[in-house]
């Protein structure tokens, strides 16, 4: 009851409070839990030379769709503030305390975006793209994983997703971010990039490294769609990852 109430109070703020009063208590939390110094900060790119040693490298399809323009502009945006980071041992790359507020003052665009199981234009809409290529990024570079959101509905027939379901990170500001956490004893470096409409990512680090395998499973209930991923590390030791259930009640729609 006390839930509900509370709820229903924050409902009628205004969004730009309800934002402001998250900031502060995700604020507060990194503090009290010692991550604050652990966040990854923009700075200048790595070189490249640095790191020669490539772990893995994803690519997809940036596809035309309403709003498909500002979606354009927003990915190649925030893969230019998330290319070259370096993920020491230790550290916790958080996707928007590299990108930053996605508002028209830092240069967003009015792009594709699904809010509330809807799917419509806003300011810095399709960056979800360009945190689930992280996300995926970081499970087969074997980078851990503090904070991942799926999204609650599969909104796409087969020919038009871009990225396996299950391995989709939706990314809220500020709400809900994603966050990997580098338990190897070498740094990483993230590199991030779009070439016309592609959207292409990799890890690299000084010394070879083995990248992981990603097992996906898939079954369709009453209920939904329940997909469970898992990761095969080199070394053949198997861990369960996610276990995400989508709702499938709506028709497919055309790819963000």
């Amino acid at each position: 009851m006390l839930i509900r109430a509370r709820r229903a109070l924050r409902s009628r703020l205004p969004v730009r409070l309800r934002a402001a009063i998250a900031r502060m208590r995700r604020d507060a939390v990194d503090r009290a839990r010692g991550h604050r110094q652990l966040l990854v900060r923009r700075g200048e790119a790595a070189e490249a030379a640095a790191f020669p040693h490539e772990i893995c490298a994803l690519s997809q399809d940036i596809r035309r769709s309403a709003f498909w323009e500002g979606k354009l502009a927003n990915i190649r945006l925030g893969a230019a503030r998330l290319d070259g980071v370096v993920i020491a041992p230790g550290a916790i790359f958080s996707f928007w305390a590299l990108v930053g507020a996605p508002n028209a003052a830092a240069g967003f665009a009015l792009g594709r975006a699904i809010r509330n199981d809807a799917t419509g234009g806003e300011i810095g809409g399709g960056l979800c793209q360009l945190s689930g290529i992280a996300y995926e990024l970081g499970l087969r570079a074997g980078l851990g994983v503090a904070e991942r959101h799926a999204h609650s509905r599969d909104l796409y027939a087969e020919h038009e997703r871009f990225t396996p379901l299950g391995l989709d990170a939706t990314v809220v500001w500020p709400w809900k971010d994603l966050r990997l956490v580098n338990r190897l004893p070498v740094p990483l470096c993230l590199r991030f990039a779009v070439t016309g409409m592609t959207l292409s990512a990799s890890a690299s680090a000084a010394v070879p490294l083995a990248g992981c395998t990603l097992d996906i499973a898939r079954e369709d209930g009453p209920d939904g769609r329940a997909v469970r991923v898992s990761r095969l590390a080199a070394d053949g030791t198997r861990a369960a990852v996610s276990a995400d259930l989508y709702s499938v009640d709506q028709p497919p729609s055309a790819a963000r």
